[in-house]
């Protein structure tokens, strides 16, 4: 399937605050126009087609042919685009192949990744003569509601469309699958001289050919600076993981999402926010032996912070890759060992006692507990272990690395290094054993 991207239009609602054109505004270190390419790459799309009118040029130069994203993109120029989006869909029209579904979009809208896959699922339900209309009917959650485009529905399809709707039930969210009768419908309404998408899509509603597809997470027309901005809480938001520890949803990410939102628009990779956050540990851990346990505590707090932070910038700018992933699992492993050794190693410079070391072994040893139970329950079942959905009641523990490194600062802070060493080697180990008798029943 193709995808259509419609980035004709000048924008001179936001125009004047950027020196590029609208579709190239940076989001969060990516143009409106990227994130739309990548947002659809990561649905299975690798073929595009984007409509060009008043920036053809800078767009043609900043895209090129679509090699360093890794899919193809053909560019149609429409010099009549001042007149309407309907004239700058209709120009795919001359291209489009006999009874082709393909995806219909804008450059300036953005949508969660959830949103578009599950979209692009449902064009398999779709006929050759209707089309698919992705519809939000939260209408209290809908951002800038006058300015949203209305929709009257009856069941699953729209009835009628239009920004001046007295009475309606959802808003379009500039998501279509398009068939044919889109086409016939666009070329229609273009010879009767109504030249919006939106004149179209009215041809084939009122003979109850539009359907819709309801969208459950939040979305935003960028066209103005405040509606950028919500896009950037949207993606924001959109970036935290269903696996976070309880520390991290409740403290980490109120420090890692800030940090993110400047990051995200410098040239760090993901691997280097990992090394980062490495060698913050590192620190941490020469600070406990050094007899320093308040730096110590505080680094290795930091260091759990910034952890996050790399795989926040990952899933914004579509950075994710398994190595990426082999290299951050890799690097916590060591980094938690590194310091809670140099924990071991600044209690047993002041008692030099074998409890200590059995407590500190015992430590270490239930420090990897957690992430291998997770990794295997995963290659044997191929789901991702959610700690909040599925640990139940252990999720109190705060045995997760967010949780560990959490209670390491408490114990470097206070200065109770022994205290920390002991609830680590005893939260670790009790978190194992009740997710093997949790896990047994589903395995």
């Amino acid at each position: 399937m193709r995808a259509v991207i419609l980035a004709a239009g000048a924008g001179s609602r936001i125009r004047p605050h950027f020196k590029e054109p609208k579709p190239l505004i940076k989001l969060l270190g990516l143009s409106l126009l990227e994130r739309s390419i990548l947002t659809l790459r990561e649905c299975g799309i690798s073929d595009f087609v984007i409509i060009t009118g008043c920036a053809e040029k800078e767009i043609m130069a900043s895209l090129g042919d679509g090699g360093k994203y890794k899919v193809d993109i053909t560019y149609l120029h429409n010099p009549e685009w001042e007149k309407g989006n309907g004239v700058s869909a209709a120009a795919f029209k001359k291209i489009s192949r006999p009874q082709e579904k393909f995806i219909l979009t804008m450059a300036d809208h953005v949508y969660s990744l959830e949103t578009v896959k599950a979209f692009v699922q449902a064009a398999a339900g779709i006929g050759h003569e209707e089309i698919l209309l992705a519809a939000d009917k939260r209408l209290d959650r809908v951002w800038d509601l006058p300015e949203a485009t209305k929709i009257q529905s009856e069941g699953q399809r729209a009835l009628r469309l239009g920004k001046a709707l007295s009475e309606y039930d959802a808003v379009d969210c500039g998501l279509f699958i398009g068939t044919e009768a889109l086409l016939q419908a666009l070329s229609e309404a273009v010879n009767r001289q109504r030249y919006n998408l939106t004149d179209a899509v009215n041809l084939l509603a009122s003979q109850g050919r539009v359907k819709l597809f309801p969208v459950e997470a939040d979305w935003v027309d960028a066209d103005d600076l405040a509606s950028l901005r919500q896009a950037e809480k949207i993606l924001l938001k959109a970036a935290l993981p269903d696996k976070d520890g309880l520390i991290s949803r409740t403290i980490n990410r109120k420090f890692s999402l800030p940090a993110t939102k400047v990051l995200s628009k410098t040239a760090i990779t993901p691997n280097q926010v990992t090394f980062i956050s490495f060698l913050a540990a590192l620190a941490a851990a020469a600070c406990f032996i050094l007899q320093q346990p308040l730096p110590g505590g505080l680094l290795a707090q930091l260091a759990s912070i910034i952890d996050g932070i790399d795989g926040e910038i990952a899933r914004l700018k579509f950075l994710k890759s398994s190595y990426g992933s082999l290299f951050d699992s890799i690097l916590d492993r060591y980094a938690d060992f590194l310091i809670v050794t140099g924990m071991a190693w600044s209690w047993f410079a002041k008692i030099e006692s074998p409890a200590v070391l059995l407590i500190s072994a015992a430590a270490l040893a239930g420090l990897p507990m957690s992430m291998l139970l997770k990794e295997k329950y995963h290659t044997l079942t191929g789901k991702v272990y959610l700690p909040g959905q599925d640990d139940g009641f252990l999720e109190l523990l705060p045995a997760n690395r967010d949780g560990r490194l959490f209670i390491i600062m408490l114990g470097g802070v206070l200065n109770w290094i022994p205290a920390a060493l002991v609830v680590l080697a005893a939260i670790t180990h009790l978190q194992a054993v009740g997710r093997l008798i949790r896990l047994r029943k589903l395995l």
